[in-house]
């Protein structure tokens, strides 16, 4: 064994001695234009999957190849034996064992862990150094001013049980608070305009917001900048909005992109997953902006950590 591969062994054997006391789980993530996702280790292969605490648990056909797997319209969890994989990697496992086919064929990913994968769990997002952890146990309190703790809403069934796992965060522009779903997974695929105004490139994590406040805020704030037809995705072409600076909690990030999105949309989601109405949802090129924090589903509150 050579020098180079005697340090690999024993880094690795370090980070899992490390992983295995400490109160939390360092997750092999790769962060890319603030989108997070994993990359889990195949036996002859690696499954890459997107995080999204807005999305659901979904294989796409890439990652039904990669497992071997015919497509089908049922829960695949077990048929897919997808646990053992994650148990082996260190990898908490979903509220609710479920994981669907969906025929996804241009994404760049093999599949996607939402909502119920981030359900009853404590997460530290760090954008600055790009590491999701998970913790094992409830952590210690984290010492932050106390104006920086955000609250986090949920949809509650009548024993006040969180029903979809969605969460309601606010923010606030200008002097106007809004209702925003909690999204790390928003995403964009930028136009080429779009990609030389933003230096930015490709598939990019980025905010929505309805078409009202959309035109709300074009007419009020002319001065702000719009990038018409900024948006590819799903064949069509939205406009994006550049916020100069929104409000979270006690935090001042921006700017922010803002994509235009249908009324129907929001109201759609609000009545069937919200606890209350929202106008949109902020994304990772907001929450980079906040550096680090942590969030509790269990306490429903979201830390920012100074």
């Amino acid at each position: 064994m050579n020098m180079k591969s005697i340090a690999l062994y024993i880094i690795c054997v370090l980070g899992f001695f490390f992983n295995k006391v400490s109160n939390y789980i360092l997750l092999p993530t790769v962060f890319e234009n603030d989108l997070i996702y994993l990359s889990i280790p195949l036996d002859l292969d690696t499954l890459y999957l997107y995080t999204d605490t807005g999305g659901k648990n979904l294989l796409y056909k890439s990652g039904m190849r990669k497992l071997d797997i015919k497509c089908s319209k049922k829960n695949l969890w077990e048929e897919l034996n997808i646990e053992t994989i994650l148990v082996k990697n260190e990898i908490p496992i979903p509220f609710l064992k479920e994981i669907y086919f969906t025929n996804d064929k241009s994404s760049k990913f093999n599949g996607m862990l939402g909502r119920e994968w981030f359900a009853s769990k404590n997460w530290e997002f760090d954008y600055e150094h790009k590491t999701l952890k998970y913790f094992k146990l409830p952590p210690e309190k984290v010492k932050v001013d106390a104006n920086q703790m955000v609250n986090l809403y949920f949809k509650k069934d009548a024993l006040g049980n969180p029903m979809n796992h969605l969460a309601r965060i606010q923010i606030i522009v200008k002097s106007d608070t809004l209702s925003m779903l909690f999204d790390t997974g928003a995403q964009a695929h930028l136009s080429i305009e779009a990609q030389k105004e933003l230096n930015k490139r490709g598939l990019v994590a980025t905010s929505f917001v309805n078409a009202s406040t959309f035109d709300m805020w074009r007419k009020t704030y002319p001065e702000w900048s719009v990038i018409q037809g900024g948006d590819l995705s799903y064949g069509q072409k939205s406009d994006i909005i550049i916020v100069p600076e929104i409000q979270i909690g006690d935090k001042i990030v921006g700017p922010v992109e803002f994509v235009k999105r249908k009324d129907s949309n929001f109201k759609v989601m609000s009545e069937f997953f919200m606890d209350e109405e929202i106008t949109g949802a902020i994304g990772g090129n907001a929450l980079s902006g906040l550096k680090k924090f942590t969030v509790d589903y269990n306490s429903e509150e979201l830390m920012i950590i100074e």
